[in-house]
């Protein structure tokens, strides 16, 4: 072996060490995303990680560190474990049913001003019932005077300035509607139409301790409110949607599921990343909008739309209403 190949597997060799240190660091940061932004947000890039450990593996492989390539192995199967859960496919609808109801969120993005990519989406997706974030007052005008005639019934409160207005329209009528407020000064918006309670929402983003701590008290927040209805009619449907600053891996998503009740409606692994920063591509794009459903519901259908502008992608859900006593576990 001459001198040259020896010094390149020296660099491989030192590469790889260097590699499997930095993900297993970042693997056991994880692991504290309970209480640190930090890690939260580490953890909610769990995706990703995957991705780098199964280069650093192989990297490892390449250079016949196999002590290296059980160290990331176990970080990969740290990460594995902690996104199996949402893996799990749902039961598949009962054929010949037809869904009753079709829901869908989208984060527009306050700047955008491509109001009729907007527009397009909605009546490709053609839904019941659709949520608007961050919903500015041009975008409102434009919707209600486009969409008025197929969906007479809304309720919105928009916003020039920050990234927290919120709307919902629909082609049912409301039995009730109500824009309420929890641990901060952001609407969210909950209807009730076709014997289900429907609620749009936009937590802060976890970028820092407070908007973190702010996150979670929304999420928990939310959570009470849900549990308060289901104590005083636990036979009706729940629905939420939104842009929700938490990917399904992370620990808060998981605890705000076991609060509620409520559980992420999806077909497949539903892995297909709803913002992209930038415009990246696949792997660096987050799972952040979502929708939650009752164990009296299922999911027929689920889509995520393309790029209309926002760094956000609209997600639609076909839902089944369950006969009684056939709620999903």
């Amino acid at each position: 072996m001459t001198e040259c190949s020896l010094s390149l597997t020296n660099v491989f060799s030192a590469l790889a060490r260097l590699a499997c240190l930095a993900v297993l660091l970042v693997t056991a940061a994880t692991l504290f995303a309970r209480w640190f932004w930090v890690s939260d947000l580490l953890a909610n890039l769990r995706t990703q990680q995957l991705i780098a450990i199964a280069v650093v593996i192989a990297l490892s492989a390449i250079v016949r560190q196999s002590r290296l390539v059980w160290i990331a192995a176990v970080c990969f199967m740290v990460h594995f474990a902690a996104m199996f859960a949402q893996w799990i496919p749902d039961p598949m609808p009962a054929a010949g049913v037809e869904p009753s109801l079709r829901v869908m969120t989208m984060n527009v993005l306050t700047s955008n001003r491509s109001y009729q990519r907007v527009l397009d989406e909605i009546r490709e997706v053609d839904p019941d019932v659709v949520a608007i974030l961050e919903l500015n007052r041009g975008l409102d005008d434009f919707l209600t005077d486009q969409l008025s005639p197929r969906y007479p019934h809304a309720v919105t409160r928009p916003q020039d300035h920050g990234n927290f207005g919120i709307g919902v329209y629909s082609k049912l009528q409301f039995a009730r509607s109500e824009a309420f407020e929890l641990n901060e000064n952001i609407k969210s918006i909950e209807v009730e139409c076709l014997g289900c309670r429907l609620i749009a929402t936009h937590p802060l983003p976890p970028m820092g301790a407070g908007r973190f701590r702010s996150r979670n008290e929304h999420l928990q927040l939310l959570a009470e409110r849900i549990q308060r209805t289901q104590k005083r009619a636990p036979e009706q449907p729940i629905v939420v949607m939104g842009d929700l600053n938490v990917t399904p891996w992370s620990p808060h998503f998981g605890a705000f599921g076991r609060r509620s009740g409520l559980r992420r409606a999806k077909q497949g692994l539903a892995v297909t990343p709803t913002w992209y920063a930038g415009g990246s591509s696949f792997p660096m794009g987050l799972v952040l909008d979502h929708i939650l459903i009752s164990r009296s519901l299922e999911c027929a259908s689920y889509r995520v739309g393309p790029h209309i502008g926002s760094d956000h992608r609209s997600v639609s859900v076909d839902l089944r209403r369950l006969p009684a006593g056939q709620a999903t576990r």
